[in-house]
């Protein structure tokens, strides 16, 4: 999914795109939500993201496996996990990463964020 406005057609706010000051050199290419409840998995997720982002089949996106540029585990513990004593241990946060030339960011309220190399150089000017 990706969009250009900062809401889905459903009206469901979109997590920020990555094009904040501080992220000059990412441009925004696609984001996910990731819901504990849903079938799919942490790790499906981030896969879809990324072969989204790469305009492929999931099932094309193999090297270098997911679990060699992150702790998938780790995030899902951390921001996800189950209650501990009855006390919810959801962390806020996020966490980012590189897979091939993209930067994935994996929020505590779910969202990946998908990004890539800002093109530069060989754009026209737009006056």
């Amino acid at each position: 999914m990706t969009s250009s406005n900062n809401h889905t057609d459903d009206g469901t706010r979109l997590a920020q795109d990555g094009n904040e000051t501080d992220d000059l050199d990412m441009t925004f290419v696609t984001q996910a939500h990731y819901d504990r409840e849903s079938r799919r998995d942490l790790t499906t997720e981030i896969m879809f993201a990324i072969a989204d982002a790469a305009n492929v089949a999931p099932t094309e996106i193999k090297d270098p496996p997911l679990y060699e540029c992150v702790d998938i585990a780790a995030i899902e513990d951390g921001f996800f996990g189950p209650k501990v004593n009855g006390h919810s241990r959801d962390s806020e946060g996020s966490v980012s990463f590189r897979y091939n030339q993209y930067h994935v960011e994996v929020t505590s309220d779910g969202w990946i964020t998908v990004s890539e190399p800002a093109v530069r150089g060989n754009q026209p000017d737009s006056e």
